[in-house]
């Protein structure tokens, strides 16, 4: 039964003295990440209650999407009181597509070009906040359009009473109200069940994966440190962290697929994430050719080592190896580190030498470690 809308309502409030607050509710922030919670979902399209206070003492609402929402907003990075993305921005001249969407507006705004610094580029947090606020706001218009365009992507053939029991779905009360979202929509349920589809079928029709290949991003590496600004770090710079981490995986794609340094490739699939500290981070599944396929313990030697470079014929890797690819210190030096379990290290180092690489019971091999007398000095 609704209350009447004059009937009044007793309420009280009590204050507690006795509590005792967490005392890391104020403590500033570990790591170099901003997070945004969208609106919406369900069916309930519910736009972002943007509030301004005029000058006369009024309230307006606003849409995220007004020519002048981000001066609005961002001050400090548009100090000039420049216009944003509108739906009437077009690209201008005779083009096959005259309008201009979101992402390439986007795009053109955080490309770093020849001259003095932008305002945006130095915005530090307040330009990744920039970022995300961007992302939410192109993403939700997008699943605004799937949400009052459903007919545009033939929704109502998913709609059906077979295909909701089909899912499992036998609840009457959700048939007929659901938001489809097609496979092209990044995350959507569909389309994770469309790829991996893909992959269960690459693998029943060539064979299990031969290589799987880790790619992580690497914070200092000259391409990105030499375009910060001073006093900038990484972190601030998510744009040209991901703009420097794509063409360096597109360069090593194109030494394994068209160099084939491992052979004949015949098909691969590939997956990006991003690390807690937002570096983006590759798992890569390669299928060899039946002529390269690894089959023996030299096939491993041929394309595993898991030995120091040599330090004179070849110094940039050996400088690589010993900064970036070694574990520790552990154990007793360091009890400490985050891979001791039980006074372990959960890893199973320090490894031991072995001559030659040997398969164990549980499948993984022990690989090729020679006392050669290499070595390097941690700091």
């Amino acid at each position: 039964m609704e209350r009447e809308p004059d009937q009044a309502s007793e309420l009280s409030l009590r204050i507690i003295n006795s509590r005792t607050p967490d005392p890391r509710r104020y403590n500033a922030p570990t790591i170099d990440e901003v997070a945004a919670i969208m609106i919406g979902g369900n069916g309930n399209q519910v736009g972002r209650d943007i509030v301004l206070r005029t000058i006369g003492g009024g309230l307006q609402h606003m849409s995220e999407i007004h020519p002048a929402y981000n001066s609005l907003h961002y001050v400090l990075l548009f100090p000039r009181g420049e216009d944003g993305w509108h739906p009437e921005l077009t690209l201008g001249g005779e083009r096959s597509r005259n309008r201009l969407t979101q992402t390439d507006y986007y795009h053109y705004q955080i490309f770093s070009r020849p001259g003095p610094p932008s305002s945006l580029h130095m915005g530090g947090r307040l330009f990744q906040q920039y970022l995300v606020d961007a992302w939410a706001s192109t993403e939700q218009n997008r699943l605004s359009w799937l949400f009052h365009n459903q007919p545009s992507i033939r929704a109502d053939l998913y709609q059906g009473i077979r295909d909701a029991i089909t899912e499992g779905d036998v609840s009457a009360e959700n048939l007929g109200r659901r938001v489809i979202l097609p496979s092209t929509t990044t995350g959507s349920p569909r389309q994770m069940q469309h790829l991996y589809q893909d992959a269960i079928a690459i693998v029943r029709k060539l064979g299990k994966p031969n290589l799987f290949i880790t790619f992580t991003c690497n914070p200092t590496w000259l391409e990105i440190t030499a375009e910060l600004l001073p006093g900038q770090h990484a972190s601030d710079r998510p744009d040209l962290v991901s703009r420097v981490f794509h063409l360096k995986l597109k360069s090593l794609l194109d030494d394994i697929l068209k160099k084939e340094i491992f052979g004949e490739i015949l098909c691969y699939v590939s997956v990006i994430e991003f690390q807690k500290r937002g570096l983006p981070h590759c798992h890569m599944l390669f299928i060899l050719g039946p002529e390269n396929k690894i089959r023996t313990d030299e096939d491993i030697d041929r394309v595993v080592c898991a030995e120091l470079p040599d330090p004179h014929s070849e110094p940039e890797l050996h400088a690589t190896v010993s900064k970036c690819m070694i574990h520790g210190p552990c154990g007793t030096i360091n009890p400490h580190a985050p891979c001791m379990v039980e006074g372990k290290c959960s890893k199973g180092y320090p490894k031991r030498f072995v001559s030659e690489t040997s398969h164990l019971e549980n499948g993984y091999p022990t690989y090729r470690r020679r006392d050669n007398g290499k070595f390097c000095h941690l700091s």
